[in-house]
């Protein structure tokens, strides 16, 4: 087989894996996801890929994805849309190469988080808005999950998953077209872990506050705090209220009463002039290890309250912190920093480490603009990413506080989420169409291949040389001295020729010369 033919059957080198993906959300309902290309190239980070088709009707307004042990088969995202429903999705299963460019999603089914529209009449949905989506915990037992939700009108459901032992061991041994459908191989993906849509159901159903604009879960899952346009702080008990609707009817969304508020805060401080606030709480977040009794709220008065439900029902602490209204709340996972967005594109940590007695704000983040939407720490590693309205996603070092990477993704952006990478890049791509048939053509066309190869290298060979001869010069002049070089040999040779054919000429004249003189001599002697 030919040196060509070698060529076309010799596998490329497979590109390396992303080190870093992040999946971002937008008011057209779109998921793209970015990724960082391998060694952590910020500068060439791109975005890969896009799901979904654009409807501003269904546009996303909360994004949530739960991950359990940071593995990338088991990524279970979560879409708020404005008309009130949740999407469920995970990406699509990777092939047998590994390959992971380029795949889409899966969608999982959906599920209404408001209460359905009225049928008699027009109606205004505009209270169906999602306004809060939250995973959490679904109590004992490490296979149950739970999705709490929050609607602009005040309801609040929580829809569980319970996995069903018995379904998973059918699926595992269903083969042919089963495993076509469920999209993965018999090692129980993603897809086997998430798809079965029925075994989501809601728990509970319950009236908070009207104009909701924010809300939290405690990372046990028990309880919900809530606050919203002309509403302060409020904290329900979601065990206690499921137990009161399932005991009470028999059934988890039936309508009754509902249940009061186990804490219900109070405004901070009045002013100098004695003036109070209007209760307008944006933002709230529970601070991780602390017994789920301390919450921290934001408010449109761009001032930060922190609530401790064991001291009492005013704020233990209050922060005035720049002149824009406080978007965007976000832990980190030992609660000591709780990083801060507002509207004026700013984004700071509260340092709560000697919380209540003193709280501060510092490490702000350099190149931040318009107004904050969604942020989100990756899990272990120092870097925050973040969106706003001017729908640029942006990725900043916790420790640095310096801008690692800015991609414009066209649309206003309204969520962000990290993604675990891939363990594994794209596999191996071949030259032609296959391992067998690449063959095949190499050994048909090897000659052909060897002797396209000996005329490049006797042209590389002739071109070498040629550029050798040309004097260092360069330029006109010395192609006009080849030029006169040429004519001078050429106007020589004809000289040559036509020397050479004189001659010839009197040669051949001079024999005829002899023959007739001989010729003559014969007849004078026959004469005689």
């Amino acid at each position: 087989m030919g040196e060509g033919g070698k060529r076309k059957a010799q596998q490329e080198e497979a590109p390396a894996p992303p080190s870093h993906r992040i999946l971002t959300s937008d008011e057209l309902g779109l998921l793209k996801v970015t990724e960082v290309p391998a060694g952590s190239k910020w500068e060439e980070t791109a975005a890969k890929q896009r799901w979904g088709q654009p409807d501003k009707q269904q546009g996303v307004t909360r994004l949530q994805v739960h991950c359990p042990d940071w593995d990338q088969d088991r990524i279970l995202i979560a879409a708020g849309r404005a008309g009130g429903r949740v999407t469920l999705h995970c990406p699509a299963s990777a092939p047998a190469d590994g390959s992971v460019s380029g795949l889409g999603s899966r969608d999982l089914g959906s599920f209404r988080a408001a209460p359905p529209a009225t049928t008699s009449g027009r109606s205004d949905t505009s209270s169906h808005e999602l306004r809060g989506l939250r995973f959490a915990p679904g109590g004992e037992g490490s296979q149950r999950l739970r999705l709490v939700t929050a609607t602009a009108g005040g309801h609040v459901a929580v829809h569980e998953w319970e996995a069903q032992e018995g379904a998973d061991q059918q699926q595992q041994q269903q083969g042919g077209d089963n495993e076509d459908e469920d999209g993965g191989g018999g090692d129980g993906g993603v897809v086997r872990t998430w798809q079965q849509q029925q075994h989501w159901r809601e728990v509970v159903r319950l009236q908070t506050v009207g104009d909701l604009q924010g809300m939290d879960v405690s990372s046990s899952g028990r309880y919900v705090a809530v606050g919203g346009e002309g509403h302060q702080l409020r904290v329900w008990d979601l065990t206690a209220a499921a137990a009161a609707a399932a005991g009470g009817t028999g059934s988890s969304s039936a309508s009754g009463p509902a249940p009061e508020p186990l804490f219900a805060g109070k405004a901070g401080k009045p002013s100098r002039s004695g003036l109070q606030d209007l209760a307008h709480v944006t933002a709230v977040s529970y601070v991780p290890g602390r017994d789920d009794q301390l919450v921290l709220v934001g408010t449109a008065k761009h001032k930060l309250w922190l609530y401790d439900m064991r001291a009492g029902r005013k704020p233990q602490s209050e922060v005035v912190w720049s002149d824009g209204r406080i978007t965007a709340l976000l832990p980190q996972a030992d609660g000591s920093l709780v990083w801060v967005g507002n509207g004026r594109g700013q984004v700071e940590a509260l340092d709560l480490r000697q919380a209540p007695g003193r709280v501060t704000m510092g490490h702000a983040l350099k190149g931040s603009a318009g107004s904050i939407r969604s942020l989100s720490l990756h899990p272990s590693q120092p870097l925050i990413a973040s969106v706003s309205l001017d729908r640029h996603l942006r990725v900043h070092s916790t420790t640095s506080r310096q801008l690692l990477t800015k991609v414009y993704l066209k649309q206003a952006l309204t969520g962000v989420a990290w993604l675990p990478a891939p363990t594994k890049g794209p596999g191996p791509v071949r030259g032609g169409a296959g391992d067998d048939e690449g063959e095949v053509d190499g050994e048909e066309d090897g000659d052909d291949d060897d002797e396209d190869e000996a005329d490049e290298e006797e042209g590389r060979g002739g071109r070498a040389a040629r550029g050798r001869e040309q004097p260092s010069g360069g330029g006109k002049a010395p192609r006009r001295r080849d030029m006169a070089r040429q004519q001078g040999s050429g106007g020589k040779d004809h000289a040559k020729g036509k020397d050479k054919g004189s001659r010839d000429k009197g040669a051949k004249e001079k024999r005829g010369k002899d023959k007739s003189q001989k010729r003559a001599r014969r007849d004078g002697g026959d004469d005689a």
